[in-house]
């Protein structure tokens, strides 16, 4: 008789009992010596020289007492979990394990399960990324985020944070790896390195008809202290609304995930979080320039007129104008001629301005002379000039320079003032080109 199948006990034939005198009947002995070898051969031998060759049933256990355990530390081996999951033990605490990694690619907006414990998302496009509440996620949680396509923002749930922050900005082309410790989020600090540093990997320019903020050496931009890509067609302004000969700083600020520019006449000041320049009592705009629209309302930036200037990686602007006529004076107090050639600019603080004029002139009276220099803002001229006196009716080459620092942040012009020395009347040249009267000026900070 084999062995129970359900209980794997092994009851022995009946008349296999002997007693003295009695005379034993074959059959039942038979069978009870064909069950011992039978079960001699399905032992497992302890040498391990024979396979099983069936399952082979074992206690479901606890994690106190696991159902295959060892000898030595009974404590230590594997049991049966709830809702059939194998467990391991070691020393009487379960042993937990990752489960299985999963990869998925995701295009848009997404809230993390508890499912996605171990997962790895890719997000293909700017998406947020949405943690469901650290309580229900459970300690040990943990999955990798990877942006290949947009900014993420991680959103954690109602008032729980990550590292800290209610929120954390992936940048395009960077991952973090989100830990869950049962009641906050944090990570492998990874990005929270490159979130120490600022960014402004940017430009200000004139483009066409519009201000565009366009990556430069980079595509980073730092805003209330997150780091935010720059989209590679750049962020545009148009002039629309504003108010000609008005100074504007420009503003870059996220308009529900979208980079977005701001003109507005509140000056700039350093955060004294992130060290960087925002709008006056508003770190959530960060100041990439500023610009003065002339009639139009329009942008203008051009030789003659400085009016965009960017608070980045700004290349050393330079200047020039010219007369395109003759002008005359009979004054001898320098005056200023004519305001054609004024070189007009928006000034950072701690900037300045060198610049020269230079042509020709001429004084009609015998033995009379021109007197030129440059000055700013239509102050008294600048100790530098040229003075020439003329025997005769001769024209006479003139060149006058200055250097000038201590100008306020915002908008200046320079110009050249000339005079008679004696009587007479001074005539300066720009009447054609070859002797065109003219200033080249250059900003340096």
């Amino acid at each position: 008789m084999p062995r129970n199948p359900s209980t794997g006990v092994y009851s022995k034939p009946a008349g296999t009992t002997p007693s003295v005198g009695q005379v034993i009947d074959p059959a039942p002995w038979n069978a009870l010596t064909t069950d011992l070898g039978n079960e001699i051969t399905n032992s497992l031998p302890r040498d391990g020289s024979a396979p099983m060759i069936a399952p082979l049933k074992a206690a479901g256990g606890t994690v106190s007492a696991p159902g295959v355990g060892f000898a030595s530390n009974p404590q230590t081996g594997v049991y049966l979990k709830g809702g059939g999951l194998l467990g391991f033990a070691q020393n009487g605490v379960d042993v937990a394990f990752d489960q299985d990694l999963v990869y998925a690619a995701k295009s848009g907006d997404y809230t993390a399960l508890a499912s996605d414990d171990n997962a790895i998302h890719r997000f293909t496009a700017a998406a947020t990324l949405t943690l469901t509440a650290a309580a229900t996620l459970g300690a040990n949680w943990h999955i990798k985020v990877i942006a290949d396509g947009g900014d993420v923002t991680v959103d954690a749930n109602s008032s729980e944070t990550i590292d800290g922050a209610a929120t954390l900005i992936i940048p395009n082309g960077y991952s973090a790896l989100i830990i869950c410790d049962g009641s906050a989020f944090y990570t492998d600090k990874i990005i929270s390195l490159f979130q120490a540093i600022t960014f402004g990997q940017c430009r200000l320019s004139l483009s066409g008809g519009n201000l565009l903020l366009s990556r430069f050496n980079g595509y980073f931009l730092t805003i209330n202290g997150k780091h935010y890509s720059i989209p590679s067609a750049g962020v545009t302004l148009a002039p629309s609304g504003l108010t000609p000969a008005t100074l504007y700083y420009i503003y870059a600020y996220m308009n529900s995930g979208t980079m977005t520019l701001e003109a507005s006449a509140t000056a700039s000041a350093v955060d004294s979080t992130t060290g960087i320049r925002i709008k006056n009592g508003d770190a959530t705009r960060t100041l990439v320039g500023m610009a003065r629209p002339v009639t139009g309302p329009a942008w203008s930036d051009t030789l003659a007129q400085r009016f965009v200037r960017s608070w980045y990686n700004e290349p050393t602007l330079v200047m020039f104008n010219n007369f395109t006529a003759n002008r005359t004076t009979t004054n001898t107090s320098l005056t200023e001629l004519n305001t054609e050639i004024r070189n007009e600019f928006l000034l950072w603080t701690g900037e300045y301005v060198e610049a020269t004029g230079a042509g020709s002139s001429i004084n009609g009276t015998s033995n009379g002379g021109t007197k030129s220099s440059i000055a700013f803002d239509g102050a008294p001229p600048e100790p530098s000039g040229f003075v020439a006196i003329m025997a005769n009716s001769d024209a006479t080459a003139f060149s006058t320079q200055a250097v000038k620092s201590g100008l306020s942040e915002g908008y200046h012009y320079l110009t050249l003032v000339c005079a008679v020395q004696g009587s007479g009347t001074g005539i300066w040249y720009g009447d054609f080109d070859g002797r065109r009267t003219s200033i080249k000026s250059r900003i340096s900070r």
